[in-house]
């Protein structure tokens, strides 16, 4: 009976209804996005009516969904493009946990059947091979997708020439109009940086900035220690920058889905996502140092307020035995130390100058040598009053550590009381023209004639000028080269030798 009132009402009222119903509905799908209903029906165009390019495309390619946010995401639709376009091509989706809340589609649609969400989660009761994408990629090539993404035929008809036609290059594909940047990259795994280089008008990169969508052969990534990290794809660029394979910005495009990420909140959660994600992979890889493309240099090493980045020195310093030089960090922390002591001493009209290491990095770098593990100063023992934080100790108005060695008439200025970089001041004591240690012992440091002392020339080193030996002493820059620990003479007299 309300149902033949309703129809024999007035035309007014029915869109009266109409348009409240409408209204009603689009509210509650903006404020409750969770509840939105994807459209993922069953393609019910037979697999022999597709193109044949189509149909070779799904055997060669297998989509990857790598980078995305698990509160808020456009993956379901993407997926929902890829399998419109091509029914059989398989889709991996690669989560780090099983996604909260989940994919707003069924996997045991048959429509998806091809659509496998892979996650990395640790259980006890999985083989090796669970935990590995590539067990779940059978095909010559990987696509991975960003995040909103849309694809377009064409476009990847192109990619996948391109990929074919360079065994060991990648493809790059932009998604939408953004703008891709070329960047190549510089991992120096002997100091601990990792440098980036724009490249404005290049088209073959070591790594690509801007969302683009990667299509990469199988066999390469297999070749690499762990390709799936994230972040992604930067992770995945510095393992293919170490093996020198390419990646050519290609001129076609794949379409932009949704924009997410609209609320400041969010943004800031996927931010803070990101950042740490990053952090992770740089302390793996013992990252301390980035320099950005306009020079800029990002520290990720220690700080005064955290422990320095190697342990005690138990004869040869650690990073020495895996074959790196002191963390530049470390050795910018030492430059400050090293500064503020000369200051210190300077001011208080303390004789001093660089000692065996320092000396020798003065000479041939104007820096500490890139394997110090501390700066040497040497006084005369008579000035030592003159600097009341030699004798009184404790931690000054800046922060730093002055102490006086446990063993031994010589002192130890740290960073911190928590960054134990430091530098040592050793007192040596005039007697019949020869320099000797004044009551203490280290087994690298001899006497020495005093001559070596007058006159004393000035040498940039880095932080301050600051005196040491005569340049053009001769004797005195064998002196220096022979009191060096654990060094090839051969190779500091070399040294020595070009520059003199």
């Amino acid at each position: 009976m309300m149902l033949q009132r309703l129809f024999r009402g007035r035309l007014s009222f029915k869109l009266y209804l109409i348009v409240t119903l409408i209204a009603i509905v689009s509210v509650c799908g903006y404020i409750f996005p969770l509840f939105r209903l994807y459209s993922i029906a069953p393609v019910t165009v037979p697999s022999n009516s597709l193109p044949r390019s189509s149909r070779h495309l799904s055997k060669l390619i297998t989509v990857v969904f790598r980078q995305f946010e698990d509160f808020e995401n456009d993956v379901a639709d993407s997926v929902q493009s890829f399998v419109s376009a091509f029914p059989n091509m398989p889709v991996v989706i690669i989560c780090e946990r099983p996604p909260y809340p989940p994919f707003p589609f069924s996997a045991t649609n048959e429509t998806l059947r091809n659509v496998k969400v892979v996650s990395l989660e640790l259980k006890l009761s999985m083989s090796p091979q669970e935990l590995n994408p590539l067990t779940f990629i059978s095909t010559e090539f990987v696509l991975f997708v960003p995040d909103s993404t849309r694809v377009l035929r064409r476009a990847l008809q192109q990619a996948s020439v391109a990929a074919t036609a360079n065994p060991n290059q990648a493809v790059a594909i932009s998604v939408g109009n953004v703008h891709l940047v070329c960047q190549q990259v510089t991992w120096n795994y002997v100091d601990w940086t990792l440098h980036y280089t724009k490249d404005a008008s290049g088209k073959i990169c070591d790594a690509v900035h801007g969302q683009h969508a990667l299509l990469i052969r199988t066999s390469l990534l297999s070749k690499l220690p762990q390709p799936f990290v994230l972040p992604f794809p930067e992770s995945l660029y510095l393992q293919t920058a170490v093996k020198n394979f390419k990646v050519q910005i290609s001129d076609s495009k794949l379409g932009f889905g949704r924009s997410m990420l609209k609320t400041p909140v969010a943004k800031q959660r996927a931010t803070r996502h990101m950042r740490d994600h990053r952090l992770a992979l740089y302390r793996q890889l013992g990252v301390k140092a980035l320099v950005r493309e306009d020079g800029r240099v990002q520290w990720y090493g220690c700080k005064r307020e955290t422990q320095r980045c190697f342990p005690s020195v138990q004869g040869t310093p650690s990073y020495i035995l895996s074959g790196r030089n002191t963390p530049p960090c470390c050795r910018r922390n030492m430059r400050r130390v090293a500064g503020h002591v000369l200051r210190a001493l300077l001011q208080a009209g303390v004789r001093c100058w660089l000692e065996t290491t320092s000396l020798l990095g003065a000479v041939i770098r104007s820096d500490i040598l890139p394997w110090a593990e501390h700066v040497e100063i040497g006084i005369h023992s008579s000035d030592i009053s003159r600097v009341p934080w030699l004798q009184r100790g404790g931690a000054d108005a800046d922060g730093f550590v002055w102490e006086r060695a446990t063993k031994g008439h010589y002192y130890r200025i740290a960073y911190s009381a928590t960054n134990r970089v430091y530098v040592l001041v050793l007192p040596f004591t005039p007697r019949n023209g020869t320099m000797w240690p004044a009551d203490w012992v280290l087994a690298h440091q001899k006497e020495f004639p005093e001559r070596h002392l007058h006159p004393l020339a000035q040498v940039n080193y880095h932080f301050d000028q600051f005196y040491f030996f005569n340049l053009f002493n001769v004797g005195l820059l064998w002196l220096a080269s022979s009191r060096l620990a654990k060094l090839n003479r051969r190779i500091v007299l070399i040294q020595l030798l070009h520059i003199i």
